[in-house]
């Protein structure tokens, strides 16, 4: 499933971006306020007719699972069990492929029935009010499921250990059990389904069929391997027998995870932030390091406002750097939005019933989540 393009939905919230560069003076208040765990409440919507998930609450979801917080796991599974669809289906497939990362890190097994549930559903045909879209959307719902389930029942059963290195190699043995698969069949389905994709673009983008060809549960496997790496405190889980036989550089999103992974938070955040502001033209990878950003908190805030700054002081000089292309730095906005929702989530008093303009554009557009990964 591709990701929106950036420049489509910059513009959809380019308004949005003035009340996250109000963050830029406001960073060390923020940081002091949200040291402490802060109520992980979804914004309140004044009708029914409003997605009550905005961007910051599913923001503050994936920082729960990196947190290792599970107070939200009851509502995250109700949220899935009847994602918010009054704006349109692909919010509503999107929101809960938001949501399957926090529960995936978090290992809820009390998910796991409603996964269950969702996994038997029917994915031979569009379902009514479905599109060629939505309906590869719904796949894809159902592939990233089967790879979270099965990594959820890896890490419950290994509860038990204590070793680290040994509770991780019990988890990555597990995980390949409950997928029926091996680090090579994993391997070759991967390379199959990019191979698909090369050709198509090859062929100018004329093949009718490969727009009905969703993401398959191979290569969500990988990437819920590369995020286990990237969540695990044991730091050598890339180099664990199993996992360094499986080649994360065939997909994006799980190479960049593998490589990040032995990082610390504060390490991460100054890697991505650079390389962000070094590109010329961004892609979906860019998406992807401007997500990881908004997953490492408040913390990664004053970095990218500190980036922003240097690059307006000394925008000619980046201009002749750069050629003129300023790419890198559309996605560093994208990351401060994004953090700027999870400030404005964490602030929102639980029991407020009031709803801003700037929270309905954020709610009908969870699509800024950049999904599994």
């Amino acid at each position: 499933m591709n990701t929106p393009s950036l420049s489509r939905t910059l513009s959809r919230r380019f308004h949005l971006i003035g009340a996250a560069a109000l963050l830029v003076t406001a960073a060390p208040l923020l940081l002091s306020k949200t040291s402490t765990a802060a109520p992980l409440v979804p914004p309140a919507a004044s009708n029914a007719g409003e997605n009550p998930v905005g961007v910051g609450w599913l923001n503050q979801m994936r920082q729960a699972g990196m947190r290792g917080d599970r107070s939200q796991i009851r509502r995250m599974v109700e949220i899935f069990q009847n994602p918010p669809a009054a704006e349109a289906l692909d919010v509503a497939y999107q929101t809960r492929s938001s949501l399957l990362r926090p529960l995936a890190q978090l290992g809820a097994t009390e998910a796991l029935p409603t996964l269950d549930d969702f996994i038997q559903g029917d994915s031979a045909k569009p379902l009514p009010g479905e599109d060629y879209i939505t309906f590869s959307q719904r796949k894809e719902n159902i592939a990233l499921s089967k790879a979270v389930r099965a990594r959820i029942l890896a890490q419950s059963g290994a509860q038990g250990v204590a070793d680290d290195k040994a509770r991780a190699s019990a988890e990555v043995k597990r995980f390949f059990q409950e997928l029926g698969q091996t680090p090579e069949s994993l391997n070759a389905a991967v390379a199959a389904y990019q191979l698909k994709n090369q050709q198509h673009y090859e062929a100018g983008g004329r093949n009718p069929d490969y727009r009905h060809d969703a993401v398959p549960v191979e290569v969500f496997a990988v990437r819920e391997l590369a995020d286990m790496a990237y969540r695990d405190r044991y730091r050598g889980f890339v180099s664990l027998p199993d996992v360094a036989r499986v080649d994360f550089g065939q997909d994006a999103g799980a190479a960049l995870k593998a490589r990040l992974a032995p990082l610390s938070s504060a390490q991460r955040v100054a890697m991505l932030v650079s390389e962000i502001s070094q590109k010329k033209i961004t892609d979906n990878d860019d998406l992807r390091r401007a997500q990881l950003l908004a997953d490492e908190g408040l913390s990664a805030l004053p970095m990218v406002v500190a980036q922003q700054q240097d690059f307006r002081s000394h925008r000619e000089q980046y201009r002749q750097k750069l050629d003129g292309h300023f790419g890198g730095f559309s996605v560093l906005d994208r990351a401060q939005e994004n953090l700027a929702a999870i400030a404005d989530a964490a602030a929102k008093p639980q029991a407020s019933g009031a709803t801003t303009e700037a929270d309905v554009v954020r709610s009908r557009w969870p699509r800024q989540i950049a999904p599994g990964y």
